[in-house]
């Protein structure tokens, strides 16, 4: 058996104090894709941040290819052959695709002076090579977030000679997408390189992953062979509890039509889209990256108002020009980049909660600090979310219970529509669990749901029609129990509206 690419002995981090990492194990072999999986919050980016040279770490030894590895810079890791694709984009926005990929690493046609011409076709090569349709010489800030994505991979792909390190890699890809990147995947460990994946979804997991190691709380609760511990084995492993449905099973939708889209379109990305959705239910939005299904929600709400069609809210014709219509109207919505448009960081949790309805916490122009404590408290405490107290800064919350803290913010204002876009991106499976029933409790209070979402099983599980979407129109609409993914992918790839 061949030697250990990557072996981490008894690595231990604290952070002012707090322990992140305590005296874990981690080997990766060549050839094998080794999925790395915990909640938000287990240890696993940080792990993986002192495997690039992002963190020192407090003790313990890293090995790569039997040498002792001193990693103190990401130079330092990029010099031993690993890569790492990073769950936040790490690129420039003023450069171009090509000035990203070889950002530190630039050819040169002399001192000081970088061969453009040179660099621009290696990066093109290696844009091609693995079917990333982009051009090498766009600024990356006209790229779409998937674009981007491509982008941070082919990075990594570039220079890794013995370890990729992959953190949620297809959180911004189609399904179509992701299937490449598997294709790239095995090409890599074909070459005998080793692929630490990172991931939420079980069932990417299960189709790559040659070994799993499980963190919880900053601890190795389980390594072994991938299929010696079963899918609930899994999550118990990483919650420390049973989750014994993923998804709740959802009560039917009123026969009231609360919210009907006739003949929208914004002249570009979608046109001629028409349904109506119903009182208590839930109706997913798939299809591929950029068929429109974020612009539809971005429309209804206001955010890049449609310019030809209509909107219905109970029977009325309606259109928001701005999300302060929307919200007024008793619309709310929860946008696919939490971090950049859902959560306000640098506020607390109360705060981010009332702030779409200050109108219930002021006394004229003056905030009632108590009466904001005391009724976001009760929302704080429903809907289970894990802070320290209601003034918290919301950034130092974990990415599930920020989440959980938007679907506050729209409970609060008593929205009557959501419009909820990729929900559960970037949230581990315990709280993934969490916001499929509180989606559920806000469809029996009696609201309608409309849910943009890239993952198939979370369209199936959680809703009750399925609007697909392709090239802009609305190819199809299946009842969710009545349907499965190679329907869903057939509609969204190949047939039109008849």
């Amino acid at each position: 058996m061949p030697d250990p690419l990557l072996e981490m002995t008894g690595i231990s981090k604290s952070f002012g104090g707090t322990p992140v990492l305590q005296n874990v194990d981690f080997t990766a072999w060549p050839g094998e894709v080794h999925a790395l999986v915990g909640e938000n919050g287990a240890g696993k980016s940080t792990l993986m941040k002192i495997l690039n040279g992002v963190y020192p770490r407090d003790a313990g030894s890293i090995r790569i290819a039997g040498q002792e590895a001193h990693l103190r810079s990401p130079h330092d890791a990029h010099v031993a052959g690993i890569s790492m694709i990073f769950q936040e984009h790490t690129l420039a926005g003023t450069l171009t695709v090509a000035q990203n990929i070889f950002l530190g690493t630039e050819p040169m046609r002399g001192p000081g002076i970088v061969d453009n011409v040179k660099m621009n076709r290696r990066a093109q090569e290696v844009l091609d090579e693995h079917g990333f349709h982009l051009k090498a010489s766009i600024e990356v800030q006209r790229l779409t977030r998937a674009e981007k994505q491509m982008v941070e991979i082919a990075r990594a792909l570039s220079s890794a000679s013995r370890v990729v390190v992959m953190d949620e890699p297809t959180a911004m890809l189609s399904h179509r997408e992701s299937e490449e990147l598997f294709q790239i995947i095995g090409g890599l460990t074909g070459r005998g390189l080793a692929v630490v994946y990172i991931s939420h979804r079980m069932e990417e997991l299960e189709r790559i992953a040659h070994r799993i190691t499980i963190l919880r709380n900053g601890q190795c609760v389980f390594s072994g062979e991938y299929g010696s511990v079963d899918r609930a084995g899994i999550i118990r492993h990483m919650v420390g509890r049973d989750i014994n449905e993923l998804f709740p099973k959802l009560n039917p939708p009123a026969p009231e039509v609360v919210l009907e889209v006739r003949g929208l379109g914004d002249g570009k990305r979608y046109r001629n889209i028409s349904f109506e959705l119903h009182r208590g239910e839930v109706l997913g939005l798939g299809g591929l990256v950029g068929a429109g299904r974020t612009e539809i929600a971005r429309g209804i709400f206001g955010l890049e108002p449609p310019i030809e069609g209509q909107v219905l809210l109970n029977g009325q014709p309606a259109r928001f020009t701005s999300p302060k219509d929307a919200v007024a109207a008793g619309l709310g919505m929860l946008t696919e980049d939490r971090k950049t448009t859902g959560i306000f960081p640098d506020l607390s949790l109360a705060h981010n909660i009332s702030i779409a309805a200050l109108d219930r916490v002021m006394a004229g122009p003056a905030l009632k600090l108590g009466d904001e404590l005391t009724q976001c408290r009760e929302l704080i405490r429903s809907l289970d979310i894990r802070a320290r107290s209601e003034k918290q800064t919301i950034y130092r919350l974990s990415g599930g219970n920020q989440q959980k803290a938007i679907f506050a913010r729209w409970l609060f204002a008593g929205s009557k529509v959501l419009l909820l876009d990729e929900p559960t991106q970037g949230v581990d499976l315990g709280a993934r669990a969490e916001i499929y029933n509180l989606i559920k409790r806000i469809a029996e209070r009696g609201a309608a749901v409309l849910m943009v979402s890239s993952d198939l099983p979370e369209l199936l599980g959680i809703s009750h029609r399925i609007g697909v979407m392709r090239n802009g129109e609305l190819a199809a609409m299946l009842r969710a129990d009545a349907t499965n993914q190679e329907e869903i992918m057939r509609y969204a790839a190949l047939e039109r509206v008849q």
